[in-house]
Parts: C-alpha cells; sequence; structure tokens
C-alpha cells in the first residue's frame, strides 16, 4: 500500500502544531502554567484537544433535554476502520484517514443502527464537544420552524424583524439572503491574520475566539461600547467591491443575525428556543449548552456542545425529512427546500471561492448552499454541517446514512486542509458503499 499522500498529511499536521506545549494538556494539581489552557491558547494544538471537550471554559448557557431517551441500536461492524479507499491514486483506510486529522469522535448510522462508533484520546461518549459552525446548521432548521408558524417570511428583509439593522450591511438583505449567505459583507473570514482593528477581528473578539480583556473589563450600565455579537452588528458594513446575491461567501456573522431574529419572534432567549422546540423533542442522552459572548447571548454561529451520539441524533432528523422520536421535529417542506436549489442558488456556488479549481479551497462536490448546509447532491439528499477543525454530520437521505465528526485539527480551516477534504472524500465513499 502506498503512504506517501498520508505521510504528508501527517508530517503536514506536525508542522501545524510545532510550538505548542510538549506536555500533556492541563497537567498537575494544579495545572503546570505551560501546559493550562487559555482564551488565547484554546484554539491551538495541542490545547484545542482538551479545550474542545471543555468548552465551559467560556460563559455559557444550559440547554436541558427532556424526555425518554430515544435509544440507537446497535449492529456493530468493527471491520469498517480498516477498509480502504481510493484517493488521489492512492489506498488509505478509514482509520488511517480519521488520525490524519486528528480525530476525537466518528460514529456511523446506517438505517437507524449504529454500525461503527470510535473515540480517540482521552474523548469518550459521554464527553461533549464544540461543534462550532455546525450549529449553523441547528440554526437554519430553527429559523425553518418560525418559517412554518407564520412568524417568519424568508423575503422580508432584514430590518423588518431588526430596526438595529437599519443602517448597516443588512439594511437591503432579505432573510433569504442572509440563510444563504450572499450578503456581500466587508468581512473576511479569516482564522490566521487578524489585522487589528479589522471588522472580522472586532467580530471574533466578541465571538471568543480571540481574546478580548478590554471588552471584559467594561460596564454595560456606564459604557455604550458594544461588547456582545448583537450590539456589534450594525457596525458590519457592505463590500463596495462585490454585488450582493452574486456569489456564497462563508461570512459567520448572517448567523448570528438569524439567532437574533428566533429571539425576537419567539420572544425566548436562543438556548430555551431550542431546548423547547429541539433538543428536548430528539430524545437525546444528555443535555447541551451554548457558549456565549461577553453579553451572555448564545453563540448561534458556532457555539453549540454536545455528546457524539447527540449530534449523529440531529443528523437522524435530517434524513428522514425532519421526522424523528415519534413526530415532525422540522417542518418536511422547509427540509426539502434545504435540499432544492434553483439555478440561481446553484450560481452563487459556482461564483464562489470553492468552485475555483486553482482555490485552495475548492470542493469538488459542493453544489449549493443554502440555509446554512452544505449541498452536496439534491436528488440523493446529501449534504453537510461543518464546523472549524474538522466538525462534521453528514446526512445521505439516499443511502439512509449519517456520519458523525469530532475533531481537534491543527488549523481551523477545513477547505483549506488536506487532511480534511480526504477525511471528507472518505466519508462520502463510506456511504455510497455501506
Amino acid at each position: 500500500m502506498n503512504k506517501r499522500l498520508l505521510t504528508s498529511l501527517m508530517t503536514a499536521s506536525l508542522i501545524a502544531g510545532l510550538g505548542t506545549a510538549h506536555a500533556a494538556v492541563m497537567e498537575g494539581f494544579p495545572a503546570s502554567g505551560e501546559t493550562q489552557v487559555t482564551a488565547s491558547n484554546w484554539t491551538l494544538p495541542t490545547y484545542n484537544q482538551w479545550a474542545f471537550r471543555n468548552v465551559g471554559i467560556h460563559p455559557s448557557v444550559m440547554v436541558p433535554r427532556d424526555g425518554e431517551t430515544m435509544a440507537i441500536p446497535y449492529k456493530m461492524n468493527e471491520t469498517l476502520e480498516q477498509a480502504s479507499f481510493e484517493y488521489q491514486g492512492e489506498e488509505i483506510t478509514l482509520l488511517e484517514a480519521l488520525t490524519a486529522d486528528h480525530t476525537d469522535g466518528f460514529l456511523v448510522i446506517k438505517d437507524g443502527q449504529i454500525v461503527y462508533e470510535r473515540y480517540f484520546g482521552a474523548f469518550g461518549p459521554r464527553d461533549h464537544h464544540l461543534w462550532a459552525s455546525s450549529t449553523k446548521s441547528l440554526i437554519g432548521m430553527a429559523a425553518g420552524l418560525l418559517v412554518e408558524q407564520g412568524k417568519l417570511d424568508v423575503s422580508k428583509k432584514i430590518p423588518a424583524y431588526i430596526p438595529e439593522l437599519k443602517d448597516s450591511a443588512f439594511a437591503e438583505r432579505t432573510v433569504r439572503d442572509v440563510l444563504n449567505m450572499i450578503t456581500a459583507l466587508d468581512y473576511s473570514e479569516d482564522y490566521v491574520n487578524m489585522e487589528p482593528g479589522a471588522t472580522s477581528t472586532e467580530y471574533f473578539r466578541r465571538l471568543g475566539f480571540i481574546p478580548a480583556y478590554d471588552l471584559m473589563a467594561l460596564n454595560p450600565a456606564k459604557d455604550n461600547t458594544p461588547r456582545g455579537i448583537q450590539a456589534f452588528l450594525p457596525n458590519i458594513e457592505q463590500n463596495p467591491d462585490l454585488l450582493p446575491r452574486h456569489k456564497f461567501e462563508y461570512h459567520s456573522p448572517n448567523v448570528d443575525v438569524i439567532g437574533w431574529i428566533i429571539e425576537r419572534q419567539s420572544g425566548l432567549p436562543l438556548q430555551t428556543y431550542i431546548a423547547e422546540n429541539i433538543w428536548g423533542k430528539l430524545g437525546t442522552e444528555h443535555d447541551a449548552f451554548f457558549i456565549t459572548d461577553i453579553a451572555y447571548t448564545p453563540v448561534a454561529t458556532g457555539g453549540f456542545n454536545t455528546t457524539l451520539r447527540d449530534f449523529a441524533r440531529f443528523g437522524l432528523a435530517m434524513v428522514n425529512n425532519g421526522q424523528y422520536n415519534g413526530e415532525q421535529l422540522f417542518p418536511e417542506k422547509w427540509v426539502k427546500d434545504t435540499f432544492t436549489l434553483s439555478k440561481e442558488e446553484r450560481q452563487h456556488v459556482s461564483n464562489s471561492q470553492y468552485k475555483d479549481t486553482e482555490h485552495v479551497t475548492f470542493d469538488d462536490k459542493l453544489v449549493g448552499y443554502k440555509n446554512f448546509w452544505w449541498i452536496h447532491d439534491e436528488e440523493k439528499g446529501i449534504a453537510t454541517a461543518r464546523g472549524v477543525f474538522g466538525q462534521t454530520l453528514y446526512v445521505n437521505q439516499d443511502k439512509n446514512v449519517v456520519i458523525a465528526t469530532f475533531s481537534s485539527a491543527p488549523s481551523a480551516s477545513n477547505a483549506a486542509r488536506d487532511s480534511y477534504k480526504l477525511k471528507l472524500d472518505i466519508t462520502h465513499q463510506l456511504a455510497e458503499q455501506l
């Protein structure tokens, strides 16, 4: 078996992790200074492996489960991890691909039964893990509930629901524009090159991705400086060099706008709305929680935390057109609409960097982006929810397959990381072969 590609990927991962602590993270009682996870290093390797399963280092709010647990039956096939797949002309096993992208947990469900479940390192079935931007897809489904209830019209402009955004980049944008991320924001989703004072940097400071000790020290009763995400959103402007509705651009603030709308239109904090309408009905095993910004507002764009099997339960509802645990959890019409792309919606992705064969983020299997889901095949109902550092929920309605993945990769951008591209490709192949 040719291992040149795998060796290259593993070497790249090791290089990305250089300069981090060599000793075990959080080692000692108390942990020694060089091994402690902090607000400054929590996303860096190897600190992130501990941090992503202990995201309570940030402010957080609970999302309690309710009712009886809906058990997922087992029909384990331990040989799956040694199954061999072809990628770029080489043969690589599933286990090798998972290891290359620093996977923490991997769960495969076929026809409603768990056929493979594997945990790595200190992560286990009762540990919570950050969904990161896979949270976006949950918010997209939560918005669909409001549409079904007649409380949200996707054709209306954002200020109809959030007047505070009437002078921002969202002033002329519709809810549909925001759900499909075609808003042409003057913003960069760059997790590495954060220029001091830039809109994206200030946004990430409020998100908690990077620490903002100065904002933490402010007294909101005496200082009106925007401390939280919602207070900061009115400052985001339109990109003067880009027309809205021209191309898909992955910009996280769009999701915070929808989270804000959900709160306004439901009259509930986001965590309560999710608990009462989704989490309490999924038959989950464990409570969930949202990390919040400094103002204790849930981070809609990437703050949800659950166990791996509960992450997969969300996928089981999606694979069944919104039906799970004996009820229609998400509106069937909204789920089907998510998998149905118009000619314009396809073109938005075609115009993006993800379809540029010369760009590092090129994705040959991506055909659309809608309701905060990455759409891979309309006819077969294949889509992914994705989060930085390797979080992925893969849904394949045609094969009745759900694959849930938690990871602690050394770099944030999945689309630009070769080891993630390998793992995602093998995920597609695995679903087709089951």
